[in-house]
């Protein structure tokens, strides 16, 4: 079962204005119209849905549904008959585990047809959407609309969700994949919600210029590695369910990039040799995805915030 409960904590509707780093440039869309939503039963009401941006989280509750991430927002209508087939109740709330693109562009629509629902995260993830920063190439970020922007930020380093029966336990993690990252823990049915700061087949993007870091992203790891047992089912940012050793293997990955990268950047290496040098050729073989530009930088990634 899954260890050490968080404490509850009151959602809060303030946050403090700071300024806006560019994000790292993001991969072309995909063809949505070809994008299959498909769903995997995790046991005790808690089930995966795979489509494309990050994976989604169904909590099943006897009152209603905890929703964690929204996929791209074209994906709206089949991802929620997807959910209406795992079930007909309400979607009290939807969590985005940070402010990516891929894992809220959704937020609208989730907002505009289901009465009711409640738009939970982390403060930062409210800031960097109402304040969206200029693209790589300087141009204006784009507007996020207000129907996606999230209602109740909570406050401290997390928060808890009932929908009857069912418990999420939210934790705000030092900053890891982005500084507004959210890990959701539903402790009766033993099943961990990551967001990007595990993936289960490749690299993992590390939002430099929003406030991440190869040290967080390791300390994020160890959390969810800490707080599961074998028979725990994590569901990743990206790719498929992943049991606890498997995130242990990835958690080796990480450390020994981190390690690795952090040698030669002591040693006097810039980052445009360090992304030459094939450093991780090794880890290459399993972890990267060559078409992904986000999972490409992931040495560069780590150099610029190795400490």
């Amino acid at each position: 079962m899954i260890r050490a409960a968080i404490p509850a904590l009151l959602l809060v509707g303030t946050v403090t204005a700071m300024a806006q780093p560019a994000p790292a440039p993001a991969p072309a869309a995909p063809d949505y119209s070809k994008v299959e939503e498909v769903s995997t039963d995790l046991g005790k009401g808690l089930y995966a849905i795979t489509g494309s941006g990050g994976n989604t989280t169904v909590a099943v509750g006897s009152k209603g549904l905890i929703v964690v991430d929204t996929q791209y927002a074209p994906l709206y209508d089949k991802l929620r008959a997807k959910i209406t087939s795992i079930s007909p109740k309400p979607i009290l709330y939807v969590v985005n585990t940070h402010y990516h693109a891929d894992h809220t562009s959704g937020n609208a629509a989730f907002h505009q047809n289901n009465s009711g629902v409640v738009l939970v995260a982390h403060p930062q993830v409210l800031e960097r959407m109402r304040n969206p920063a200029p693209r790589p190439d300087g141009s204006p970020g784009a507007a996020v609309p207000a129907e996606a922007l999230p209602t109740a930020p909570y406050s401290g380093n997390g928060t808890t969700l009932d929908v009857g029966g069912q418990t999420a336990q939210l934790t705000h993690p030092a900053p890891a994949h982005t500084d507004g990252d959210t890990i959701l823990i539903f402790p009766g049915a033993d099943v961990i919600s990551t967001g990007d700061i595990v993936s289960s087949s490749t690299y993992p993007n590390i939002d430099v210029a929003a406030g991440g870091g190869i040290d967080g992203m390791i300390a994020g790891t160890d959390f969810v590695i800490a707080h599961a047992d074998a028979n725990t089912k994590i569901v990743p940012g990206h790719g498929h369910v992943m049991n606890k050793a498997e995130v242990q293997t990835y958690r080796d990955m990480l450390k020994t990039a981190r390690d690795r990268i952090a040698k030669a950047k002591a040693g006097g290496m810039t980052e445009d040799q360090v992304a030459k040098a094939g450093l991780l050729a090794d880890l290459d073989k399993t972890w990267l995805a060559p078409g992904n530009p986000l999972v490409v930088r992931f040495p560069i990634n780590v150099y610029r915030s190795v400490k």
